[in-house]
């Protein structure tokens, strides 16, 4: 299924490190969407490179997109996630989630719907530990919608599920190399943008029915 003529084709960008098997299941999650991506571009900051994960496009519409980058840093690969990717929507999604049905669907019809200077970010609920002690680092999983807008006193922007337009993005420097999992600074990155967005009076738009699962 290619998106309807009212949402955009988009690139879905999926940095990833050292979790082959967590990032094939979270792209064929996202294969078996209603709206399958137009585009997957992986950045691997493994060790190990995983060239052969394209194969899971075989025989799809979908495009996917291997880049090897090096050094590490989350914030880094995710600027150069955008710098491969082929369409001026971009969404990111993080290698350990689980797409549910409607996902990508969801996230592009609120970005457009929500007109310029928006961000749209989505609902990541908890997953059930998978084995003894597991558990999930981050999740947000509100029921309603909401919009946010200027100086606001948590962070509601999930870098792990998130759709904005390239231009947008650039308006705002992209993401900070320094920040991130990996980085000098290891983790905000997606808070400081979601900073840097609203300072600049761009909104955050929360989408509860856009949900992407983050596995414990």
């Amino acid at each position: 299924m290619r998106a309807p003529p009212s949402v955009p084709p988009a690139s879905v960008i999926i940095c990833t490190r050292n979790r082959p098997r967590l990032l094939r299941e979270t792209i064929a999650s996202m294969l078996e969407g209603s709206l399958p991506p137009e585009e997957v571009v992986v950045v691997d900051q493994s060790a190990t490179q995983d060239a052969g994960v394209t194969d899971l496009a075989a025989g799809r519409q979908t495009a996917i997109r291997y880049v090897h980058a090096e050094p590490a840093g989350l914030g880094r690969a995710r600027n150069v996630g955008v710098a491969a990717a082929q369409h001026d929507v971009l969404v990111f999604a993080d290698d350990d989630m689980r797409a549910e049905g409607a996902w990508l669907e969801e996230l592009l019809s609120a970005l457009v719907a929500s007109g310029p200077r928006a961000v749209v970010t989505g609902s990541v609920p908890a997953g059930v530990p998978e084995r003894r002690g597991g558990y999930t680092p981050s999740a947000r999983a509100a029921t309603q919608p909401e919009v946010f807008r200027g100086r606001i006193w948590s962070d509601m922007l999930a870098g792990g599920n998130m759709a904005l337009y390239r231009a947008d993005l650039a308006a705002v420097g992209g993401f900070d190399d320094r920040l991130g999992a990996g980085a000098r600074f290891p983790a905000a990155d997606d808070n400081d943008l979601g900073f840097r967005l609203l300072e600049q009076g761009y909104d955050i738009v929360y989408v509860p029915g856009a949900v992407l699962e983050h596995r414990a």
